[in-house]
């Protein structure tokens, strides 16, 4: 039998291989690297493989297979870690071996390594079954003290786990506590840990959940990590061992430092030693990274006179220190500057003659706050606040025709970053097509009246929906640059203060502002004009017949191209084309009919003087007045309007004609009016599908959308609201 003493490393003999073990073993290191270096291997040592759990409890050490997991076991004293791989160690050592080997051995620690043969989380079963038999068998009796340790992947199994050992205490580094979305919605990393395996089996689900009352729990953490300080607040009764501004991969820096042998050292015998750990990580203060984070943060906060303050004082310490130098003369004028007056000042665009609501003003604040929507504020209250913490009403924004965002006010749990430079205040930021021309480009117009360029485009996130709006900004992003705006286009989730901020009216939007002002006309107008020159035919049928089956239409819309295409007209499905395509496409044409949509408030903006629009309804509640009054004002065009619709067929729990409604039509109707307005010759014969047709293609319109149309009733119809 080996001597505990001698057994550190090990390698394979008679080509026994571990799960995993091999080439199919990645070697990528995904997250934290392995902490320790694994000493010389003894060339005659090798653990015994045990045949069962209750000969492997009375082994001093063993391997024992588990399927999805191999444990992994050396006895050298009555103090015992059980280690959890991380996605890093997963098939980092050939052979495998335990996590934490070499500190264990240096140490004079019993291991038991849990090992994984994926990077699965082990959410397996295999992995509590195997705990669940070493302990039936009596091998953690042996044990004064055993304590459960892991990295992130690894402390999430550790804390998981634990409570099948009674009176396991857990020290775990920036563990997670699940990856359920369900359970820890902050959490957006790991998104193919999320994806690829089980999180919805509820055993051992939620590692919170699992930590036995009363547990002796240690977890070492960065609590400037959102994520890690969100689920180490998840775990009742912990003690916390903060590592400030050492990332997720906190761990791997308490080691270079000189710390982890220690901390692990001292939680193992169940003393756990705070002033040493702080003496070791003094030596952090000469760490670039560890630096950089630190002044980060303080500007994030706000404190820029305390971070240039800092700044000063490390140049006198060490005068050679770049980066402190480099703070110094960034932080400088602008601490300088915020000490000055705020600047609040309002001054008038001369373009055109702006008629109400519109007057042509831009606001130009010092020191602004711009509050997006957040919890414990008034449900969707965002805007701009002075730095006297007034509202600045031009900040208002309309979510639909009669629906204003109310006033924000900055909460005492905020927290407040400075952004230093000149920025536009964009308003909300829509990711639909429709919503975004509408309102999102409403204020871009200041662009070529601010007689300097911004250093970005700020906008909120729309219901505070931060992720999705960058998303959404960056899939609109070709838009941005075929209105030639290179200034970066930013959503803060947060409070900014801006050093200069610009509050456009709005110069586009329901209602009267419909019309747009003259500014913002010529603004848009010309810009997309020039994006792309005239290409197609005079006569345009702008579809809706291939967008997928939740969004609304008509039934039998085919029969309008078909019928149309005889006739002459191009069939043009908008969304299947790039932005230049379209507009090339609306700016040749002379005669348009469609469908009312998104795509026509687009052709308002380029389409000649003289062509002829004619807009069919699509439900009965279409807000075609809105339509009207763009094209009047950006075009002088009076579109004809035909209304044919027969019935509004809704799904669901819907209780209204909106954009999921399917309009059925009276094509002979449509024909007819088509041909009285001139959009088609008069000797032009269509040709139609019977009632039956059309509702047959009703039904395969529900099978699409996976529910029945039923019609709409007379009392459940509502004005929409809604742009499409």
């Amino acid at each position: 039998m080996l001597r505990p003493s001698e057994i550190c490393g090990f390698r394979v003999r008679g080509g026994l291989r571990f799960a995993g073990a091999g080439a199919a073993m990645t070697l990528a290191r995904a997250m934290i690297a392995p902490i320790t270096q694994i000493p010389k291997r003894d060339p005659e040592g090798m653990p015994a493989l045990a045949a069962s759990p209750k000969v492997a409890a009375r082994m001093d050490s063993f391997v024992l297979r588990g399927g999805m997991v191999d444990a992994f076991f050396v006895y050298r004293s009555d103090t015992l870690l059980v280690t959890f791989d991380n996605l890093s160690s997963v098939g980092e050592q050939v052979p495998p071996q335990p996590w934490l080997m070499g500190l264990t051995c240096r140490e004079g620690l019993s291991v038991l390594g849990i090992m994984a043969s994926q990077k699965d989380w082990y959410r397996n079963a295999d992995t509590p079954d195997l705990i669940a038999d070493l302990r039936d068998a009596g091998l953690f009796d042996r044990f004064r003290r055993v304590v459960f340790v892991g990295a992130s992947m690894g402390g999430y199994a550790a804390l998981a786990y634990a409570k099948l050992v009674p009176g396991a205490a857990v020290l775990a580094f920036s563990p997670q506590s699940s990856l359920s979305r369900r359970i820890v919605p902050f959490e957006k990393r790991y998104h193919y840990g999320q994806r690829r395996w089980d999180w919805t089996t509820p055993e051992f689900v939620d590692a919170a959940a699992c930590v036995a009352p009363g547990a002796e729990v240690y977890l070492a953490y960065d609590p400037f990590v959102p994520e890690d300080r969100a689920h180490a607040q998840r775990i009742e009764g912990a003690r916390h061992i903060r590592l400030p501004h050492l990332g997720h991969r906190a761990i791997r820096s308490v080691k270079e430092f000189g710390g982890l042998a220690g901390l692990v050292r001292s939680v193992a015998l169940g003393a756990f030693d705070a002033p040493a750990l702080a003496k070791a990580l003094r030596a952090r203060r000469h760490d670039l990274q560890w630096k950089r984070e630190v002044f980060a943060e303080a500007e994030r906060r706000g404190h820029q006179k305390l971070a240039l303050a800092a700044a000063r004082r490390l140049v006198q310490i060490e005068p050679e220190d770049r980066l402190a130098r480099r703070l110094v003369a960034r932080l400088a004028p602008l601490v300088a500057g915020a000490e000055r007056p705020p600047i609040d000042e309002t001054f008038r665009v001369r373009q055109g003659k702006p008629r109400g609501p519109f007057s042509g003003t831009i606001q130009r604040l010092g020191q602004a706050l711009v509050l997006p929507e957040r919890e414990g504020d008034v449900k969707l209250a965002s805007g701009v606040l002075t730095a006297q913490g007034h509202y600045v009403e031009m900040s208002r924004a309309w979510i639909r025709a009669r629906k204003s965002t109310p006033e924000p006010r900055l909460l005492p749990g905020d927290s407040v970053t400075d952004l230093p430079g000149r920025h536009l205040f964009a308003g909300h930021f829509r990711g639909h097509f429709g919503h975004f021309l509408v309102e999102s480009t409403a204020r871009l117009w200041a662009l070529d009246h601010l007689g300097v360029k911004p250093d970005s485009i700020l906008y909120l996130p729309y219901r505070g929906a931060h992720a999705a709006t960058q998303k959404a900004i960056e899939a609109q992003q070709h838009i941005f640059d075929l209105l030639e705006i290179d200034a970066p286009i930013r959503a803060h989730a947060g409070v900014l203060r801006v050093e200069e901020l610009y509050v456009p009216e709005l110069g586009f939007g329901w209602l009267d502002r419909y019309a747009a002002s003259p500014a913002y006309r010529n603004f848009m107008c010309t810009r997309f004009a020039a994006a792309s020159g005239a290409e197609g035919g005079e006569k345009l049928y702008i579809s809706r017949a291939k967008l997928a089956a939740h969004r609304g239409g008509i039934l039998a819309e085919t029969v309008i191209e078909e019928n149309l295409a005889r006739a002459g007209f191009e069939i043009f499905h908008p969304e299947r084309h790039p932005l230049e395509v379209q507009i090339a496409r609306y700016k040749a044409a002379k005669t348009v009919v469609a469908l009312d949509g998104s795509a026509l408030h687009l052709a308002a903006y380029v389409l000649p003087q003289a062509a002829r629009v004619a807009i069919i309804l699509r439900r009965s509640s279409a807000n075609v007045a809105d339509y009207m009054l763009q094209y009047k004002s950006f075009k002088g065009i009076v579109p004809d309007v035909i209304n044919v619709i027969r019935r509004d067929w809704i799904s669901g729990d819907s209780t209204r004609a909106d954009f999921r409604s399917v309009g059925e039509l009276d094509f002979a109707a449509l024909f007819g009016q088509l041909k009285a307005l001139g959009h088609l010759p008069r000797r032009f014969r269509p040709d139609l599908p019977d009632s039956a047709e059309v509702l047959a293609l009703l039904e395969a319109q529900g099978d699409k959308r996976g529910d029945r149309f039923r019609p709409l009733a007379r009392g459940e119809m509502h004005p929409d609201e809604v742009v499409e």
